[in-house]
């Protein structure tokens, strides 16, 4: 079994999340092709076709906010029997790409207050656009924001997340620690790249306290990864982590 297939439209679900339960995804990136402004090694979807923090010049291949609208109303309708739990914006990349995102954030809120409402609408995000403003307020105007952190040095930050151009765990670090009721979410790894050790994990953490995050989600490798050469970290491991982040002050869960 390889990585998984990108998403081949903007609906996606609805799927049964280890965190979140039944949810329906919302792609807003292109069409089979991935874009991000991190590489990481550990991503269940392969390596990073169009690799930047600035999705303008492949702009034209976002979905329109209309065609958001129409797919977003369609699986709600279709769904409508079903429970679910949240939906979801994620997909095939960075979803905070999108040259629209504020605006497709409210347009989603509004068509789940009519059709969905108790829904949460979320996002997981890798945490690298908090340097726009309409990003940052959007964020705010959503349920739940779930962002990325996988590493508490630069050295562990690129050698797992191999950010775009520009792209510095600093920056990352102090965009979160501004966003108000943030769930961080970490993937711990070990083999090519190991991420789980005392060191790096001390480090992670200090990161949390300048963050000051209402939750941490602790999991590890789940589906094949972009690196093959990358180990799951054992259960036992991340339960000692998720200890280690609540001795630090804040909620922690393994999934």
């Amino acid at each position: 079994m390889g990585v998984l297939k990108l998403k081949n439209g903007i609906i996606y679900g609805p799927v049964m999340s280890r965190r979140f339960g039944p949810s329906l995804g919302i792609n807003l990136l292109p069409e089979s092709r991935k874009a991000c402004s991190f590489d990481c090694v550990y991503c269940h979807c392969g390596w990073t076709e169009y690799h930047s923090s600035n999705a303008s010049k492949i702009a034209r291949f976002f979905p329109s906010l209309m065609e958001i609208e129409s797919a977003v109303v369609d699986a709600i309708e279709l769904e409508r029997g079903a429970e679910l739990n949240a939906l979801t914006f994620s997909g095939n990349g960075e979803p905070t790409l999108h040259p629209r995102f504020a605006e497709v954030v409210d347009s989603v809120l509004m068509i789940r207050d009519r059709a969905l409402p108790g829904v949460a609408v979320q996002v997981l995000s890798n945490s690298t656009t908090l340097y726009r403003r309409r990003v940052v307020e959007a964020l705010g105007r959503l349920d739940r924001r779930v962002m990325k952190l996988d590493a508490g040095t630069e050295e562990l930050f690129a050698a797992i997340n191999r950010p775009a151009e520009g792209v510095e765990l600093e920056n990352i670090v102090d965009g979160l620690s501004k966003l108000e009721d943030v769930t961080i979410q970490t993937a711990f790894m070990a083999g090519s790249v190991d991420n789980s050790g005392d060191e790096a994990v001390e480090a992670w953490i200090d990161k949390l306290r300048s963050i000051q995050p209402s939750a941490v989600q602790i999991y590890t490798i789940d589906r094949p990864p972009a690196d093959e050469d990358l180990e799951r970290v054992p259960r036992q491991r991340l339960e000692s982590i998720a200890e280690d982040v609540r001795r630090a002050g804040f909620e922690a869960e393994v999934f």
